[in-house]
């Protein structure tokens, strides 16, 4: 089994300060297509992560069609440093399902009434969008 996995690295992936072994996990997996049991899709929907690239990662490997994970894929499609992060955020992208989550996070409810997972991912949405 390898050393960079998702369900062994829990606590890396969760931990706040741990950007960087977090990130090499998480490209470890995209470079390497992947793909994730459902307790890493936990683990991941529980990620608290501001780092763009990590955001986006996390949306290509939760590879939904939920409103949240519309908005990691746009921060991932804006990547200019990882290519391969940049076109397949964009070819998951669902231009209606985006349009749903803009309306549902910007217009429908307050940042405050928000969690914290999806306050920060908003925030990090404005950002590139």
């Amino acid at each position: 089994m390898s050393t960079y996995s998702i369900e062994n690295s829990k606590d890396s992936i969760l931990r706040p300060n741990s950007e960087f072994e977090r990130r090499i996990i998480l490209q470890y997996y995209l470079d390497n297509d992947i793909k994730i049991n459902e307790i890493e899709r936990g683990i991941l929907n529980e990620c608290h992560v501001s780092e763009h690239e990590s955001i986006g990662i996390i949306g290509c490997l939760l590879d939904d069609k939920s409103l949240l994970n519309s908005l990691r894929l746009v921060i991932g499609a804006n990547n200019r440093s990882n290519f391969k992060l940049s076109t397949l955020s964009n070819s998951l992208l669902d231009s209606e399902i985006l349009k749903k989550a803009v309306s549902y996070y910007f217009e429908e409810n307050k940042y405050d009434s928000l969690n914290r997972n999806e306050q920060i991912i908003r925030r990090e949405f404005n950002i590139v969008y």
